[in-house]
């Protein structure tokens, strides 16, 4: 029921949030360029662009025009100069010499006459047509920059009949067309420009010593661009008017078009929205179809207009849908006053309880310890007296025996009690095990008296003295003892030995204790009950490791390990996984044999767990069981500096 009101409670945020997010969106719409302002400067942009493209495109066009132009009339003012050089080269016998072929000089020779026939042509023109020289033999002859770059492209390429192109006159500033043609030496010129060269011809020149063939010269025409360039400024102004007469019309169009199609429904789609904005649902919005078809703007409309419907719906049953969600969660909350109210009642009852089971306890404490105590010394002091026959010393040993597992029974459950209520704490002091597995035995010893049980209790001699809390130690082994004296046949063997395992050494200290142990077994009831290295008993072995690392791995200083192994009826594989838990009993069966509480392996788990230890078994059905407490040694506060055998 809360998913489905958070979902719809979402929903109800979304469509509001959305709501309020639409004026904001609108101002910032209002403040933008409007769609006729972006089209109307895109299409001033087009038409500026058009006409520069078109205008810097006829311009070339223009220019390429007007130079083939004057090129062809340089070309025609050639071939008339050049006409008139042969006639005067052809005519130099007639002209120069006298009936009998003797030299006489008229001055009327090939260039003379071609440079005043071009004075006269251009003398009333802004043309200039000039002859000129590599090596001429008047200054005003030299070649300028053009005429020398015809006169090298000419040597260049021996065929090139012309040179030309557009110049800025260096004088005038202004562009002209320059056009050159090479001219050649012929027979009639050695006469005056052959061999030998420096001899002095007729006219008084030295020879230049050319040959037939050689450039004697060149032909330089120049014309004014200016009267093309005004031809082509006004061409381009009027295509370029033209142009722009188009363009507009066009863009114009494009406009007006896009202003009636586009512009105009998107206005109708903005106050649609404007008016839903404000709650106003009855908009108007032209639906039907378009003249021409269907197109994407109009599928839009239409799509806005069932969106809009949509939220009208929408809208309309919100507030109901608001007034039922509100009691809703008024009728929630109210359980959730009341479930809250309940808890609280369970609280302080749990407390109360709680009281109940502290009073009990110490109940317990006082008025059940103290007395068993009290029974157990008078019971102890009893069995010390040789007067009494064998029968009362058995009956005396019964009481001593159940009052230490009643005794035994009262510490486990106040064990289980402080560790629920994380109040287990060590008292801390140094432990000699030699002491603490003597007094163990000394206690036990009339409990497996009474089976005929041989116990025997037993520390190395390498085991150090450690600081930990002898009480919880001792009843740690007295538990596994006790449980190992009573699920021991009579006749059987427990034996209770602590051994020693030095830092970064626990595989070789699990191999010998086990050693020990199945030779310990093997003295037992004879060699076949007896599990042996390879045996099929021994793969039947079942090893319990708890997720508490093994202190050996991890203790700097070393481990002290405690074995209780017994010959007795072992533990089913299926039960040895949970044995250590609380209320967890091997074979646990209304008819079983030997009866418990299910206290006794817990607390010697979390005891041996209070000290940084671990508990493990190893245990096979009808041979035996080996319980092993592993604790951390802690050296004595003054062995840390001097005992560095027995210390890390």
């Amino acid at each position: 029921m809360s998913d489905r009101l958070n979902e719809r409670t979402s929903e109800k945020q979304t469509i509001v949030r959305n709501l309020k997010l639409a004026p904001e969106k609108a101002r910032g719409s209002s403040r933008r360029r409007g769609l006729r302002s972006k089209m109307a400067i895109i299409v001033i942009v087009l038409i500026v662009m058009l006409m520069g493209a078109d205008a810097l495109w006829n311009y070339n066009l223009q220019r390429t025009q007007a130079e083939n132009e004057a090129r062809e009339k340089a070309e025609v003012l050639a071939s008339e100069m050049r006409a008139m050089w042969d006639f005067i080269d052809m005519n130099q016998d007639v002209i120069n010499r006298d009936e009998n072929g003797n030299f006489r000089t008229k001055t009327l020779v090939c260039v003379v006459a071609a440079k005043s026939v071009s004075t006269l042509f251009t003398s009333n023109t802004d043309y200039i047509i000039r002859f000129t020289g590599e090596t001429p033999r008047q200054k005003a002859n030299a070649p300028d920059a053009f005429e020398q770059e015809a006169f090298d492209a000419f040597r260049a390429n021996p065929g090139l009949a012309s040179y030309s192109g557009v110049r800025t006159d260096e004088e005038t500033g202004q562009r002209v067309f320059r056009y050159s043609e090479p001219l050649y030496v012929t027979e009639s010129c050695l006469e005056c420009h052959g061999e030998p060269v420096g001899k002095i011809d007729q006219y008084g020149y030295p020879k230049e010593g050319m040959s037939v063939g050689d450039i004697g010269g060149a032909m330089s025409i120049t014309e004014p661009m200016s009267i093309y360039e005004e031809g082509i400024a006004t061409s381009v102004t009027q295509q370029a008017l033209m142009v722009l007469i188009m363009v507009a019309v066009a863009g114009l169009g494009i406009f007006l078009a896009a202003n009636r199609l586009l512009l105009r429904p998107i206005e109708n789609l903005s106050q649609a929205a404007h008016d839903i904005e404000s709650g106003n649902f009855d908009y108007k919005l032209d639906t039907s179809p378009r003249v021409g078809g269907e197109d994407e703007l109009s599928e839009f409309t239409r799509d806005f207009d069932s969106m809009a419907r949509h939220l009208e719906r929408l809208c309309t049953d919100l507030n109901s849908e608001v007034k039922k969600q509100t009691e809703e969660t008024r009728v929630l909350n109210d359980m959730l006053m009341y479930q809250q109210r309940e808890l609280k009642k369970a609280v302080d009852e749990l407390h109360k309880e709680s009281a109940y089971k502290s009073e009990f306890f110490a109940i317990v404490s006082h008025e059940l310890r103290t007395p068993l105590t009290s029974i157990l010394a008078f019971a102890r002091l009893l069995l010390e007296n040789p007067n009494f026959d064998e029968k009362t010393h058995e009956s005396i040993a019964d009481i001593e025996a159940n009052g230490t597992l009643l005794l035994n029974l009262v510490n486990n459950i106040l064990t289980i009690s402080k560790a629920e209520a994380n109040r287990n704490e060590l008292l801390v002091e140094p432990v000699d095990f030699v002491d603490l597995l003597g007094f163990i035995k000394k206690t036990l010893d009339p409990i497996a008296a009474n089976k005929d049980i041989a116990l025997s209790a037993k520390a190395d001699a390498n085991v150090p003295i450690s600081m930990a809390d002898w009480e919880k130690l001792r009843r740690v082994i007295e538990n596994l003892a006790d449980n190992a004296i009573k699920y021991t046949h009579r006749g059987g063997r427990v034996d209770v030995r602590a051994t020693f395992l030095a830092p970064l050494d626990p595989q070789a200290h699990d191999g010998a204790l086990r050693a020990e142990g199945e030779a310990w077994l093997a003295g037992g009831d004879g060699d076949d009950a007896i599990a042996r290295p390879g045996s099929k008993a021994e793969s039947c072995s079942v090893r319990h490791d708890w997720e508490v690392p093994l202190p050996c791995s991890s203790a700097p200083c070393g481990t002290i390990c405690v074995t209780v192994a017994d010959d007795g009826m072992g533990i089913d594989e299926s039960d040895i996984s949970d044995i250590f838990e609380l209320y967890k009993q091997a074979g646990q069966s209304p008819n079983r044999r030997y009866r418990g509480t299910g206290l006794g392996l817990a607390v010697v788990k979390e005891l041996t767990e209070l000290h940084g230890g671990v508990a493990t078994v190893e245990s096979q059905r009808k041979v035996g069981s080996t319980f092993c407490v592993r604790i951390p040694y802690v050296p004595l506060p003054d062995e840390e500096d001097f005992d560095e055998d027995s210390a890390c």
